[in-house]
């Protein structure tokens, strides 16, 4: 055998190994997870000057825009079926940030933060009803632990009512988050994963668009669009890199590993938020905030013992 035809045979094994694939799949989310947490102090600034809504149906479609591009070889492989998946897919993602949205009005960034994280809960309740798939005892234990975390992390009361109208709206948002992870884990590994993602994200800017426009033309509201420059340069940095590629790279992984994996990383965004906005803008992490997060860690790492061995018995995966 040839070194290069040995060479080839080691990658094969390489990618042939189900523990393999769910360490890179778990780590290119871990990078993703990482970058929205990077866009946070983006948003923030941006935020200040532009309606959120309309944030969003612009940062959708630079992004649908830059796929387009990247894809346009393959739009001839489009069919009705990968389109209406897509666009259900797309569908889930602009409710949860459209009821997010709505739900901040109502209540507190800190409740809205933690209620969101419960996708991390929600995701393997769905997982199991919708896809038949129960999470194992070593996701479970994962599941509690970023739970725990999430709640220390991001949950500061500080007086505010327990239960507000903003509550139910923002949690509307975190099962249509949760919806949005598991029909990526249904429709992931059947389906061009570039074409899904640029239906995604065309859906997403498309129901954003419609919501400003019945907004402004039929409840007469005025919306801040962006308009500056350097309001236009941020969201298409958000475009690229927290929509373009963060999605792309979360449909290619969610391949390899299960919804409730997704979830559980998914839940280590507000560590990567907190770390950024103790680096650029000086925030400080309360002793309860930093124990949060290292439960949400915790809660990542616990949630992979179980898989490894698992892989092992039951051998390489022959139909990938």
């Amino acid at each position: 055998m040839t070194p290069d035809i040995r060479e080839r045979s080691g990658r094969g094994r390489f990618w042939a190994d189900p523990v393999h694939r769910q360490w890179i799949a778990d780590g290119s989310l871990v990078m993703t997870t990482l970058i929205w947490g990077a866009t946070f102090v983006v948003v923030k600034d941006i935020v200040a000057r532009v309606d959120a809504v309309a944030l969003v149906a612009v940062r959708f479609l630079m992004a649908a825009v830059v796929m387009v591009v990247a894809v346009a070889p393959r739009l001839r492989r489009m069919t009705p079926r990968l389109a209406g998946a897509g666009a259900l897919v797309g569908l889930a993602l602009f409710i949860g940030y459209a009821f997010q949205t709505m739900g901040l009005e109502h209540t507190s960034a800190s409740k809205a933060g933690f209620i969101t994280g419960l996708s991390v809960v929600l995701v393997p309740v769905l997982s199991a009803v919708i896809l038949k798939r129960p999470p194992e005892p070593a996701a479970i234990v994962g599941v509690a632990c970023a739970t725990v975390g999430l709640a220390l992390l991001t949950l500061r009361l500080g007086g505010a009512p327990l239960f507000e109208i903003g509550d139910i709206l923002v949690l509307v948002g975190a099962v249509a988050f949760g919806l949005h992870i598991v029909a990526v884990g249904r429709f992931a590994p059947v389906f061009d994963v570039p074409l899904l993602v640029t239906v995604q994200l065309a859906t997403v800017s498309i129901a954003a668009f419609v919501v400003l426009g019945v907004r402004v033309l039929g409840l007469g509201h005025h919306v801040a669009m962006p308009v500056s420059w350097c309001d236009l340069g941020g969201i298409a940095f958000l475009a690229v890199f927290g929509t373009t590629m963060a999605f792309f790279i979360q449909n290619v992984a969610q391949r390899f590993t299960s919804p409730t994996h997704v979830a559980i990383v998914f839940a280590t965004e507000p560590v990567f938020a907190g770390v950024f906005g103790w680096l650029l803008l000086g925030e400080r992490l309360t002793p309860a905030q930093q124990v949060g997060a290292a439960l949400i860690l915790a809660g990542m790492l616990a949630s992979e013992v179980e898989f490894p061995w698992k892989a092992r018995r039951a051998g390489p995966d022959p139909g990938r």
